[in-house]
Formats: structure tokens, C-alpha cells, sequence
């Protein structure tokens, strides 16, 4: 009891200060949108499509902003723009709009990706399918997240802790699913400034405390190697080495990174920060990979033609291992990749998440002040027949089309364009989107050649998608049949 009368005291000490000292958020003079009638959080959680709906067919489309519930703050409204401000938007330095103020995205934006990844993808695939000459049920989302965890590891973490089944991506793993679930259930049922409280009391945030702690402790000697290396090039006098350095991951590049703005990286900082790249690597990449799957599975008649083009180009493989170059030539199955993103985009907003620094400006008079995240209606974009003619038909030949008839280094699946604003824009575009493009690619083509997918009877009215806030996610829960093919294609 003293315990729980001790807590409580500090929580209504925390909220009598909070209340004190918290100035209001200032007021917006744009329009407001909400529900009428039930205005709760939890239909928010249901429904926020509608809103953002409305608004995007009476302002965004029309050029005005507009404003709606932010779930991550609702003391503030998000800020929803029309098209008209990307250009001014996507330029801005990390330090007047930040993004991950913690990380030095640039200097991942510069490096991530390419695939040294093949075999990573078809044995984490074959294990876990195995060899199945009979339909057999499965749930493919914790398979995605598997493979995608090891390929993530590989880049992220390197050769001394990545790899299949390694103890770094079984607690990579672990943390993205608390990673995951901790956060709504702690914004459902505290209040913002009883946060803080949720790391003792949320059996969720404490196992994230303590994946946390257990990383700082294998990272320790992982961080040390590369600080090691990066002195031993300052004793000879080398500033940047001719050809690959000794360590080529994720742990260098945060490593120079800080040490470039003259911070030190401690090994508890080095875990928060890995744990946030792996969070939205795995998730989004197992995501949309989730999304291709289902699509594949609505729409076959364009998986023959698919299939072809990929064995098209690998027989011209030497020793049928595939290249960021080789991968570039499946035109077909990026185009349909993009109108699996198009269609079934992860989020409804997107390209301008950011959160000004400071009180920011557009040339319009446009003024935003600091602390109000800013985003564009993507999803509606996407849906908009003025953008995309015929924007309901899941047409898998649209963007190859485009590329064919305007600019073929354009409208790939990981290209940033006027089009599609689900990668965001300018410097603050996602810095792993060449990394899942290659990585969806390599799992899709072993896929295809090696298995056969259908849907489970009697699955015809299980929802493929479900909405939740302004996500529009895949269903995790929705098993599909597999069988291997009885000779490989």
C-alpha cells in the first residue's frame, strides 16, 4: 500500500507542476476538422479515413491546409498540407524541421541498402516454409519479420552479431513487438504527462527497458571495435581510406556520425538508436512485403508475365546470383510493387511528419509554430483520378507505362515523385527505401520460383487491411496456404 500511496503522490505532484509550468499550445487559424457526435479517441482509431477524407476533398485538393486530431499529441493538431508546399518542404535542414533528431539520417540516406543479402533471404525463407509437397497453412507476416529482422541485422549490426537466429535478432525482434504495441496502449491509458510513469508500471515498456539494457551490453565490445579501427586510421594519418573501411554497418556509420558534430556515441545511445532503425526497417519492410503478398494473391493473372521476366533475366546471371543491376531489369515486378504501395500505402500521411524546430514560415504567409507536426493525405493523393487516372483499378502494368512513356529512372518503386508521396520528399525522404525495395525483390523472386500461394477457404470475408489511426495496415492475423512447387520453375 505505501508503495502505491507513494506513486500516487509523485503522480499528482507531476501533474500539479505539469499544469503550472505547461503553457497551451498555441492556437492554429486554419479549420479544424472533427467528428460530430462522438468525437472519442477510440473512433479516431476507427474512422480517422473519414476525416482525412473530407478534408483532402475540401482543402488539400482545392490548395489549403487543413487541420485534424493528431494520436501522438492530441494537445495539437496535425497540420495536414496540400502538394503545393512540397517543393518548399522537402529542402529544409534537419535543424529547422527535424525528423529523428537522434540520428544523423544523411549519413545513412548515403549508404544503406544493396544486396549482399541472397542467400540471407532464401535460407531464412526455406526455414521457415520448409518443404511442404501438400497445401499447408501459414501466417506469413511472422515469417517476413523474421527474414527481414536478419537481413536488417546483417547491415545494421554487422558480422559479429548479425546472421539467422543470432541472440541480436532475437531481441531485435522482441523490441519491435513491444516497440510496437507499448506505445498505443500507454497513450490509451495515460494521460501525456503521466508518460513517464509507464516505464515502471507497463509490463511493455519495462521489457523494452530491458532489451534495451541487454543490448547496451553486447554492444559494448561491437562499438569499441569500430572506435578501435576509426584510431588506428587516425594514427597514420588517414582521414577517409581508400576503398571499403573494416566495418561497413550501421554501427560505424552512427559512430562517425556523432563524432562528426563532436558527440560522443555511448553504447546506451547506440542501442536506443539501433533499436529505432530496426523498429522501422522491420515493420515497414515486413509490412508492405505483407501487402505485395495479398495483392499477389488478388490479382494472379500478372504473376505468369512476373514470373517470366524473372527468369528472363536470371538465366543471364553468372552463377544465377543476383545483382542490384539484375534486379533493376525486373521492370514488371517493381511496377507492380509500386501499385501494391499505391494501393495499400501503410499510412494515410506521409512526407512532411515533421515537427518544426522552431516557429517555421511558408512563402504563402503560411505560419506554423514549433512543436505541430506537419504531413500530406498520401493516401488520398494516391486515390486522387486528377493524379492517377482510374485510381480504383489495381493496375499492375501503370507505373512500367509511365516509365516507358516519360522517364525510365522514374516512377520505380522507390522513387520519390509528385505521384506518390508515400517515400516523402527532398532530404527527408526514407533513408532505407532502396534497402526494402532490394530486399522485397529478393524475397518475392525466391517466392514465386520455388512456392505456390493461395488464400484459405472460407477466408473470402476476413478483412486484408485494417484500419487503426491514420495506418491502414495489412492483416497480421490472416493465414494463407503454400505449397512447394514439385520442380522448381
Amino acid at each position: 500500500m505505501s508503495i502505491i500511496l507513494y506513486v500516487a503522490v509523485i503522480a499528482v505532484g507531476a501533474w500539479l507542476l505539469y499544469s503550472k509550468r505547461a503553457p497551451a499550445p498555441p492556437k492554429l487559424d486554419l479549420p479544424y476538422l472533427k467528428f460530430e457526435g462522438d468525437n472519442s479517441a477510440s473512433r479516431y482509431r476507427m474512422e480517422s479515413e473519414t476525416i482525412l477524407g473530407r478534408g483532402y476533398a475540401q482543402y488539400t485538393k482545392k490548395g489549403s491546409p487543413f487541420t485534424m486530431r493528431d494520436p501522438n499529441d492530441p494537445e495539437r493538431p496535425m497540420v495536414m498540407l496540400p502538394a503545393k508546399y512540397i517543393d518548399e518542404i522537402k529542402w529544409i535542414p534537419e535543424n529547422r524541421m527535424s525528423f529523428w533528431k537522434h540520428i544523423d539520417k544523411q549519413s545513412i540516406l548515403s549508404q544503406i541498402g544493396g544486396p549482399g543479402i541472397t542467400e540471407e533471404v532464401a535460407l531464412a525463407a526455406r526455414q521457415g516454409l520448409n518443404r511442404a509437397l501438400e497445401w499447408t497453412s501459414m501466417l506469413p507476416y511472422p515469417l517476413l519479420i523474421k527474414i527481414f529482422a536478419s537481413m536488417s541485422a546483417c547491415a545494421i549490426v554487422g558480422p559479429e552479431l548479425g546472421g539467422l537466429d543470432s541472440e541480436w535478432q532475437g531481441l531485435s525482434m522482441n523490441y519491435v513487438s513491444a516497440a510496437l504495441s507499448a506505445p498505443s496502449i500507454v497513450k490509451n491509458k495515460y494521460p501525456t504527462w503521466l508518460y513517464w510513469l509507464s516505464q515502471y508500471t507497463n509490463g511493455g515498456v519495462r521489457t523494452m527497458w530491458k532489451h534495451r539494457a541487454r543490448a547496451r551490453e553486447i554492444l559494448t565490445p561491437v562499438l569499441q571495435n569500430r572506435i578501435n579501427a576509426t584510431e588506428e586510421l587516425k594514427a597514420k594519418g588517414i582521414k577517409k581510406p581508400k576503398g571499403p573501411r573494416k566495418y561497413e554497418d550501421g554501427v560505424q556509420w552512427l559512430l562517425d556520425a556523432h563524432t562528426a558534430h563532436g558527440k560522443i556515441l555511448t553504447p546506451d545511445q547506440l542501442a536506443q538508436d539501433l533499436f529505432v532503425i530496426m523498429t522501422a526497417s522491420i515493420h515497414s519492410t515486413s509490412g508492405a512485403g505483407l501487402a505485395i503478398i495479398f495483392d499477389m494473391l488478388e490479382h494472379p493473372d500478372t504473376l505468369s508475365d512476373i514470373t517470366q521476366e524473372i527468369l528472363e533475366v536470371q538465366s543471364k546471371l553468372p552463377g544465377g546470383i543476383w545483382t542490384r543491376k539484375a534486379l533493376g531489369q525486373l521492370k514488371l515486378l517493381d511496377s507492380f510493387m509500386r501499385e501494391s504501395a499505391r494501393v495499400h500505402a501503410l499510412t494515410q500521411y506521409t512526407a512532411a511528419q515533421r515537427i518544426p524546430t522552431e516557429t517555421w514560415s511558408f512563402k504563402d504567409g503560411l505560419t506554423i509554430p514549433s512543436g505541430f507536426t506537419m504531413a500530406f493525405p498520401s493516401y488520398h493523393h494516391n486515390f486522387d483520378s486528377a493524379v492517377h487516372p482510374h485510381p480504383d483499378t489495381f493496375d499492375a502494368y501503370r507505373h512500367l507505362r509511365k516509365r516507358e512513356e516519360s522517364n525510365t529512372h522514374k516512377f520505380h518503386f522507390a522513387s520519390v515523385s509528385e505521384d506518390m508521396l508515400n517515400w516523402g520528399a527532398g532530404r527527408h525522404a526514407c533513408p532505407g527505401r532502396f534497402f526494402a525495395q532490394e530486399t522485397l525483390k529478393l524475397l518475392i523472386i525466391h517466392m514465386l520460383v520455388h512456392y505456390e500461394f493461395k488464400h484459405e477457404a472460407g477466408n473470402e470475408k476476413t478483412p486484408r487491411f485494417i484500419s487503426n489511426n491514420l495506418f491502414l495496415i495489412p492483416n497480421p492475423a490472416l493465414p494463407i496456404l503454400f505449397k512447394e512447387r514439385e520442380l522448381s520453375l
